[in-house]
């Protein structure tokens, strides 16, 4: 699952992508302009959309996704005056531990909310594509 994270987050970072989508939508229009069907264009719009959503998800979602564990280490909640060695060694795993399950439950939380907005949002760009023969 890392190496997808990754992958996402060199594409949502590449200028190639931002091409390639901004190609996509102009040919999109060409051809509905051409087969005089507009929906085509409609539907690059979701497209679109997509590839915003995860440019904007790149230093939020996929930095705690790949640096979860970083982040954890880095809890440690001493910051205050000196303690004993048993002290420090407990509150620091008692912040390492809060730190891991919030940032378990908010990836979780951005990982369903991604899902429906991306899933949501092909649904509604290409489901007009369907063919309402196919199940029935």
């Amino acid at each position: 699952m890392k190496e997808i994270y990754k992958f996402v987050a060199v594409v949502a970072q590449s200028k190639l992508t931002l091409a390639l989508l901004v190609v996509f939508c102009a040919a999109s229009f060409a051809l509905g302009q051409k087969f005089k069907d507009m929906n085509l264009f409609a539907a690059s719009g979701g497209v679109l959309t997509v590839g915003g959503l995860l440019s904007l998800i790149r230093f939020t979602t996929l930095d705690k996704l790949l640096l979860q564990e970083t982040m954890i280490a880095n809890s440690s909640g001493l910051t205050g005056p000196p303690v004993s060695e048993e002290e420090a060694v407990a509150i620091e795993a008692k912040c390492r531990a809060a730190a891991r399950t919030r940032i378990s439950a908010e990836l979780r939380s951005e990982i369903i909310g991604l899902s429906l907005t991306v899933i949501g949002t092909l649904i509604w760009a290409y489901g007009v594509y369907v063919p309402l023969h196919l199940f029935s």
